[in-house]
């Protein structure tokens, strides 16, 4: 935190992640971390057990509470197991001291559903994919937190921009060039047109659907390398590392795709 906070420098928001095994140790970490300068935080829950609602309400509660700044839910149910029913997830971030959520479910219906129930208040929605950024700042989002922008940040930022001046067409034709980067997060063995078509069923689904691919990491910091930043693409045991095969696609995609 102390080394974003550096790079920074005031000039952008900055969240700080805290994602521990208990309320304790997150606690600690909002007390300490909030002496720095920084805009609040992305709070996710232990999720190593199944946490009920109320007991995740408690969580939220008494972290926001200990917290100097505003805290941020990250909804990410495929991934934590945790599906609350819809009303509740409402319910939580309606709590006080809760100022916004990631939502990372992939689907626009809850969206849409819960920047209904905190409309004309302060609170902030951010997706966890750039893939429906747009429909997303339509519908009254404020951005997106996730992979994408690490490697094609001017590609995002574009489209956020000529969406902010009203240029529609031209977020379009951006946001259509960003959901060509779903294998990069997805998966490099299926068709590409495939994979935008099944995402654009899923994120209309009544329901979040669970995660079931593996982790991409070692192929976004392989892009990232090859992009000639100072990483390789090495990941930590036991997410899987790159193929041979992987890092060929990779090179090939970001030819095809004119990714710089």
């Amino acid at each position: 935190v102390r080394t974003a906070v550096k790079a920074v420098r005031g000039r952008i928001p900055l969240l700080a992640g805290a994602g521990f095994c208990s309320r304790v140790e997150t606690e600690a970490f909002v007390k300490e971390a909030g002496m720095l300068d920084i805009d609040g935080f992305l709070v996710i829950l232990p999720t190593y057990f199944p946490v009920g609602f109320s007991e995740a309400v408690d969580f939220y509660r008494a972290v926001a509470a200990r917290s100097k700044k505003p805290v941020f839910y990250y909804h990410y149910p495929q991934m934590t197991g945790l599906f609350y029913p819809a009303g509740d997830t409402v319910r939580l971030i309606s709590q006080e001291g809760i100022a916004g959520i990631k939502e990372s479910s992939l689907n626009l219906g809850e969206v849409k559903r819960h920047l209904k129930a905190r409309a004309g208040g302060d609170f902030t929605l951010f997706s966890g994919n750039s893939f429906t950024l747009l429909k997303v700042l339509e519908m009254g989002g404020a951005g997106t937190i996730c992979q994408v922008p690490s490697f094609a940040p001017k590609l995002v930022v574009a489209c956020y921009d000529a969406w902010k001046v009203g240029d529609k067409k031209k977020a379009g034709e951006l946001q259509r060039r960003i959901v060509e980067l779903i294998p990069f997060l997805n998966s490099f063995a299926m068709p590409a047109a495939v994979q935008r078509l099944g995402f654009h069923v899923i994120s209309r689904l009544p329901f979040p659907m669970k995660g079931k691919n593996r982790s991409r990491h070692a192929v976004i910091k392989e892009t990232l390398r090859q992009l000639g930043h100072p990483v390789t693409a090495t990941v930590r045991s036991p997410l899987p590392q790159i193929t041979a095969e992987e890092r060929e696609i990779v090179a090939m995609k970001l030819r095809e795709l004119e990714i710089s």
